[in-house]
């Protein structure tokens, strides 16, 4: 058992370095959140167990994800969720070909290697509501509320040759997303501090000018009191401080980051259907819908892309352009 002397020493001897991933982490800290905090005496001591806590959570969060789907004209046709995502074929090959880091990841000489590749798809869940036409027994009814299931602004990110790079690609994208979270919400505290500090300026400025005849009780409270609330914010955005919280959130990140999931009843014309009433050609999909610092919420799924189909796709992108360039010279 440790002595108390033994205890008291031991404060003052060099602590372990963190663990590469969690050093990693840290130094992501200094990227994205303030490289200033990195100088700061503690900031490994103080954020190494709660970033190994965050990207265990990420970790995790990942491994929920649903299994890797294909995309392509083929499962467009027979896969009831890639029908939903789209809607049409082509618009498989307009994503592919606007996703810059697809494009990135072809031009690479080891993408000739490979003849598929994994990335993650994002889509936002847009319903619309309309009036169709149901089948109510074997009478044909019109005019019948129903909710539409769409998708828009559909995007690959983060290509990876295989499941292992993919993982681990999508567990530092989830643990960015963390930090760009904290990162956004103290650049909001420092908006909050300038704003406070022109505000109290100009009600200086104006007890300057109002004349000495004029009751200067009430603006003196008001001064007073907005010195008080830039104190605080003041030292809320002190390097220690912002340590302190940080450290909280990623013990947290749940609060912050997580997936739902969304099981529904869909027809081929994306009618959503009830669970219990639905059509002979309605198929039940399942999804993930991310929370993030966006409010609005996203679907992420694990694809799979032939390389020859993404070539394909940019190839016919370059083809149009060229017509439509061609058509303008003349």
């Amino acid at each position: 058992m440790m002595n108390p002397f033994s205890q008291v020493f031991s404060r003052f001897l060099p602590t372990s370095s963190p663990d590469p991933v969690d050093q990693a982490g840290l130094e992501r800290i200094a990227a994205l959140v303030d490289k200033t905090l990195a100088v700061i005496p503690g900031f490994a001591t103080r954020l190494s167990r709660p970033v190994a806590h965050a990207r265990e959570f990420c970790a995790r969060l990942v491994d929920s994800l649903p299994p890797t789907v294909m995309i392509d004209r083929q499962s467009f046709a027979s896969d009831p969720l890639v029908h939903a995502l789209f809607a049409s074929a082509d618009d498989i090959g307009a994503m592919l070909a606007a996703s810059e880091p697809v494009r990135t990841y072809l031009a690479e000489p080891r993408s000739w290697q490979e003849e598929s590749f994994i990335a993650l798809m994002a889509a936002r869940r847009v319903d619309k509501k309309v009036l169709g036409v149901a089948l109510r027994g074997e009478i044909v009814v019109t005019d019948v509320p129903q909710t539409l299931l769409q998708f828009s602004n559909q995007t690959i990110i983060l290509p990876a040759d295989d499941s292992a790079s993919a993982r681990e690609a999508f567990m530092e994208a989830a643990f960015d997303s963390l930090l760009l979270t904290f990162a956004g919400h103290l650049e909001r505290t420092r908006e909050d501090y300038k704003s406070l500090q022109i505000e109290c300026e100009m009600e200086r400025a104006c007890r300057r000018c109002q004349s000495t005849g004029v009751d200067s009780a009430l603006p003196e409270r008001r001064i007073a009191a907005l010195d008080e609330r830039l104190q605080k914010q003041l030292q809320s955005l002190r390097p220690e401080v912002i340590i302190t919280e940080l450290a909280d959130f990623l013990m947290h990140p749940e609060e912050a980051l997580g997936l739902d999931p969304m099981r529904l009843w869909v027809t081929r014309r994306g009618v959503i259907q009830e669970d219990d009433e639905h059509d002979a050609d309605a198929a039940s999909i399942l999804f993930m819908e991310l929370r993030s610092r966006d409010r609005r919420r996203h679907l992420v799924l694990p694809v799979r892309v032939r390389c020859d189909e993404a070539r394909a796709a940019l190839a016919r992108v370059k083809e149009t352009r060229a017509a439509r360039e061609y058509m303008l010279l003349l």
